[in-house]
């Protein structure tokens, strides 16, 4: 990263993260040694305590690479196991005891119009969506653990290995629509997860509240706002997956940023000192994540914006590709089959990005002419016209930036090229920050005034709407998404090579307003451009 001007230290801990990364990719890819886990680190454990005492340096990455290997050995060994004992057909059915963790719903099946019920939870480490007939009493509640005989599917979805399972939950006897299943430990009133569960049906009300002259709107408010996705059909989500922009529809760090900001700005407003900030921050910060169903991307942006609020706490300068390194470190070492999550890998990639874009940008000059500026006599119009163009400058630069990070892995997966998220999403961004400070807002007012939190939700919604239509007019290019042969990994890597060339090439060039002197790559000695302080 030779464009980068962060500390040495972030660039140290982005590289054990690409090693620990490194490393469990390479495991993954021969699952057949997966079973011996526990003897290669038995091996690793004798060679770090002899290369220890015979005073051997330079092992850290390799050991890092070793750790990566053996976490992911761990993990695909482990699932393989509960595979093994619960995916064989044949013999009586094996009974699991499952907590209803979410995402309970209740559908019709086209087929034979049988009545089911679906949840999530798991078994051990796998991730399970069960499928059973719906109950004669209630539905299934988060909190509550129900018995539930039954095979796991053997056929691992949309090819990935890695992938939530389905249980499949049979009837018995003479009566196919009787459920086998049974609730076997109803929820506490007082649980936790009883208590999250109401919670957060109780703010999608309000966030829903005097918007009753259109349905789909407040869907949208509220997946925007609380992840509450049961607003958004499968030909909206079609719609917005073409336009490049369904992360602003469903919740993504790009909500919990927003978020943070605002919290950021009304500390600042009352004047709170700057170490301060972080310990009231963090907490509401966090409460906000899991109240939006700690979604893998809103859980790597909390913990991005905690380490960042927390550095001045310990006397520490944030730096995001510090708290970026940490997060993807953290996140991936916790569970490495994560690796195989789109969702997670886009999240992060689409983070390195736009980090590695605003702190190679921030101090290059601006190529807005001062002309531009200066038509305005007034200073404080000229203030103001100087900070929306440099707002609307700065939401291109993301926009452009996280395009960039996901262009591979969209066309790797997905086998799609979106031009249209480029456009799109310059203008949903700017509309995203202040449709989601009118919602917390109207949230916030609706426990005082819930006709001015009615209010606040039509703002938002106005803003929604503004979203919605830009994305339709995307989506209807015929060249905003354009579908192509699966990217080999490979092209992918050209693809990083070649922009981050350009991007290095521009930070090298680019006249820019102060001076490092450490960072003599990028400001050039003696035949780089003259260096202009404001």
């Amino acid at each position: 990263m030779p464009f980068f001007v962060g500390s040495r230290d972030a660039c140290r801990l982005a590289g054990c993260t690409a090693t620990l990364v490194a490393g469990a990719c390479a495991a993954f890819a021969v699952p057949a040694c997966a079973g011996l886990w526990p003897h290669f680190a038995y091996l690793a454990v004798v060679v770090f305590l002899a290369a220890w005492g015979w005073g051997t340096r330079g092992l850290q990455l390799p050991l890092i690479f070793v750790l990566g290997a053996l976490l992911a050995f761990r993990a695909d060994d482990t699932r393989a196991r509960i595979l093994a004992a619960n995916a064989r057909l044949g013999g009586p059915r094996p009974v699991h005891e499952l907590e209803v963790e979410g995402d309970v719903r209740e559908w019709t099946r086209e087929r034979d119009g049988a009545a089911l019920v679906s949840f999530a939870s798991h078994v051990g480490p796998l991730p399970l969506s069960v499928v059973m007939p719906r109950p004669t009493g209630d539905l299934p509640r988060i909190g509550e653990t129900w018995r539930c005989p039954g095979w796991i599917s053997r056929k691992p979805p949309h090819g990935n290995r890695f992938a939530r399972r389905t249980l499949w939950v049979s009837g018995e006897g003479s009566a196919p629509a009787r459920p086998s299943a049974a609730r076997i430990a109803p929820a506490s009133v007082w649980s936790p997860a009883v208590v999250y569960s109401d919670c957060v049906e109780e703010l999608a009300r309000r966030a829903a509240a005097g918007l009753d002259w259109c349905a789909e709107l407040a869907g949208f408010n509220q997946a925007i706002l609380l992840g509450s996705r049961g607003g958004l059909t499968r030909a909206r989500r079609t719609m917005f997956a073409a336009a490049g922009t369904i992360h602003v529809f469903a919740i993504s760090g790009l909500h919990v940023m927003v978020v943070a900001g605002l919290i950021t700005g009304l500390l600042k407003r009352f004047d709170v000192p700057l170490r301060a900030r972080g310990l009231v921050a963090v907490p509401l910060v966090v409460a906000y994540t899991l109240l939006t169903g700690a979604r893998p991307s809103a859980v790597r942006a909390a913990i991005m914006v905690s380490l960042w609020y927390l550095a001045p706490v310990f006397g520490r300068r944030p730096d995001p590709l510090a708290a970026w390194s940490v997060t993807a470190f953290a996140v991936y070492a916790l569970n490495p089959e994560r690796l195989f999550d789109v969702g997670c890998t886009l999240s992060f990639a689409v983070m390195f990005g736009i980090v590695l874009w605003i702190d190679g940008t921030r101090y290059l000059v601006s190529p807005l002419p001062g002309a531009v500026v200066q038509t305005w006599r007034q200073k404080r119009w000229r203030d103001w016209l100087r900070r929306k163009i440099g707002a609307f400058a700065q939401a291109m630069g993301v926009s452009f930036a996280a395009w960039v990070a996901s262009v591979p892995v969209t066309a790797c997966v997905f086998g799609r090229f979106t031009v249209g998220g480029l456009v799109a999403n310059v203008v949903l961004i700017l509309c995203a920050k202040w449709m989601v400070n009118a919602g917390v807002t109207g949230l916030a007012a609706s426990f005082l005034c819930l006709p001015l939190g009615a209010l606040c939700n039509n703002a938002a919604a106005s803003l929604t709407g503004v979203m919605v239509v830009a994305s339709e007019l995307v989506a209807a290019w015929p060249w905003a998404s354009v579908e192509v042969e699966p990217w080999s990994a490979g092209a992918c890597l050209a693809w990083y090579a070649a922009w981050g060339a350009i991007f290095a090439a521009l930070c090298r060039f680019w006249p820019r307003r102060v001076p490092f002197p450490r960072a003599w790559w990028v400001t050039g000695r003696g035949g780089g451009p003259s260096c202009t302080r404001p």
